[in-house]
């Protein structure tokens, strides 16, 4: 018996082996209206308050505390049964990051793509000092959702470029030197509007911008809510106010709204309820439920 929600035996073969599918028309023309102009309207104040030149990238992180826009990203209809399939229910947002990468001058491309010395080098996420490694590879710990809202359908269009199955082997040599082989590097050319579910463990970086126009994207990572997020601590009450209870999940609460993380007697008997959470701690689990 098939328990997924909506993932394809198609998408879970080529997630496991190459580390990423992608989901075309995952927005409509009208979502990625209306997160464009949210985005410009960000990036031409942050354009006059950081002082930023014309090439200079724009990056905003936890941005789902910026706009309701953003927030309501977080469990988009069309791709939380995907995030449900591929990693559960007892799950939160690591991160949530929004990239504006205008045009960069033609010479930026003279250097290797994701060279130590270039201006995205070669990395897969992870915190500071690394993930704990089973020989040398890096267990599945968190996966990421990015929206494309521009078109990068061409070459050097500041695309991402992963390497497939990197994310099944060491990464690095001796010496420390990223090991990619150039017939696995895949450049994700795509039209706007579609979506790229990926591992983060996979080897990364972005491509020179050598189009006439900005990309832009969203990334949300997920992850079990046992790992910290990156991004921030707890949300801010004006963020949560109108959050449903998957969302606050989502966002790192536990689901009821409560803020006993520690359980009932946290003095005498503390009990993380993000390591030991009940059903009532994990809406989304009841939703998955319901769905299947």
């Amino acid at each position: 018996m098939n328990n997924t929600l909506q993932l394809t035996d198609a998408q879970r073969c080529q997630f496991d082996e190459d580390g990423f599918f992608l989901v075309e028309d995952a927005l409509t023309p009208a979502e990625i209206e209306e997160l464009t102009t949210v985005i410009d309207g960000m990036y031409t104040q942050a354009y006059r308050e950081r002082n930023l030149g014309p090439h200079d990238a724009f990056q905003w992180r936890n941005v789902v505390a910026q706009h309701p826009v953003f927030l309501k990203l977080i469990d988009h209809p069309k791709m939380l049964p995907l995030v449900v399939d591929l990693i559960g229910t007892n799950i939160q947002i690591r991160t949530s990051h929004l990239d504006v990468r205008p045009p960069v001058p033609p010479e930026v491309a003279q250097k290797p793509l994701g060279a130590r010395d270039s201006f995205f080098p070669w990395h897969s996420d992870a915190p500071n000092f690394g993930w704990p490694t089973v020989e040398g590879v890096i267990p599945y710990m968190e996966m990421k959702i990015g929206y494309y809202l521009t078109d990068l359908t061409e070459h050097n269009s500041g695309a991402i470029g992963v390497v497939r199955g990197s994310h099944k082997r060491p990464q690095r040599d001796a010496q420390g030197n990223v090991i990619v082989d150039p017939k696995d590097i895949v450049e994700v050319n795509v039209r706007p509007g579609t979506a790229l579910v990926w591992r983060t463990a996979l080897l990364h970086c972005v491509t020179p911008n050598l189009s006439d126009h900005a990309r832009k994207c969203l990334y949300y990572g997920y992850h079990p809510r046992w790992i910290r997020p990156s991004d921030y601590d707890h949300q801010d009450p004006p963020i949560m106010a109108d959050c449903n209870p998957i969302q606050r999940q989502l966002l790192g609460e536990l689901g009821d709204g409560s803020q006993n993380y520690n359980g009932a007697d946290p003095l005498v008997h503390p009990v993380s309820r993000y390591w030991r959470p009940q059903d009532a701690d994990i809406p989304l689990k009841a939703w998955a439920e319901a769905q299947r």
